[in-house]
């Protein structure tokens, strides 16, 4: 009776040890609920062995009277060919499109990179520093929210979101992880961890957004603040974006 007894606990604890890992080893994601709103990006090259099935993330963005695709410029550092020297596509890659992890047979197709800039060297650091990539969309089949952007300041403390997933995502709803604003400097928007992924890696391009669901920036990378000499997560600010489309008349 005590063997068997002791059999029976022992398989009770190994199960209850199992379940207690599972539930530790789940990443925390934030409380805060938002609609469907993040995107990963899909890359085709010219030549195929150069194909990203999924990279990185990136969300839709409702200015004025247009729709535009956005991700991060700096994706470009990781997936460029050989030939790729400069800010452009010409040659190189034949489509970019993006779709939510979720729902991967939905997919919005972009037209062009309206900030190509064939000057551009790609290999400079100081043209990651508006770390955007902009496109004009060909076709939508998503149901993902297009995002409106902020236009009043940021305020100390303020709660603020990022949407996506990380690399070793694989599939699932957005994840939402959560910071609290600090300051801006130039660009980027310096941010302190509240709820965040053990890795970033691959939520690079996400939209950075705000409660009320406006976007501020987008993931970029980090910034060492010059008062304090710590690093912190810095998203790029869409200030310039916006900016680039009021001066272009997009």
């Amino acid at each position: 009776m005590n063997i068997q007894f002791t059999k029976v606990n022992l398989i009770r604890l190994c199960l209850l040890l199992s379940i207690s890992s599972s539930a530790c080893s789940q990443e925390k994601v934030s409380t805060q609920t938002f609609p469907a709103i993040a995107l990963s990006n899909k890359i085709d090259f010219v030549d195929p062995k150069f194909d990203q099935p999924r990279f990185s993330c990136g969300f839709l963005l409702k200015y004025k009277a247009d729709t535009f695709a956005v991700t991060a410029k700096h994706l470009l550092k990781h997936v460029k060919n050989e030939e790729m020297k400069t800010l452009t596509f010409a040659n190189n890659i034949k489509n970019w499109s993006l779709f939510p992890l979720d729902q991967k047979q939905e997919l919005v197709v972009t037209d062009k990179l309206l900030n190509e800039n064939k000057a551009a060297l790609l290999e400079d650091a100081s043209v990651y520093d508006e770390d955007w990539l902009l496109f004009s969309i060909k076709s939508n089949s998503t149901h993902v929210k297009p995002l409106s952007a902020r236009t009043t300041p940021l305020i100390p403390g303020e709660k603020l979101f990022v949407l996506g997933w990380t690399r070793k995502m694989e599939t699932g709803s957005q994840r939402v992880y959560e910071f609290e604003y600090y300051k801006t400097i130039g660009n980027r928007i310096l941010l302190k961890d509240v709820v965040v992924p053990e890795k970033f890696g691959g939520l690079s391009g996400g939209p950075v957004i705000d409660q009320q669901g406006l976007v501020v920036g987008l993931v970029s990378g980090a910034t060492t603040d010059p008062d304090t000499d710590k690093k912190y997560f810095s998203p790029c600010s869409l200030e310039g974006l916006i900016k680039f489309i009021d001066g272009n008349r997009l």
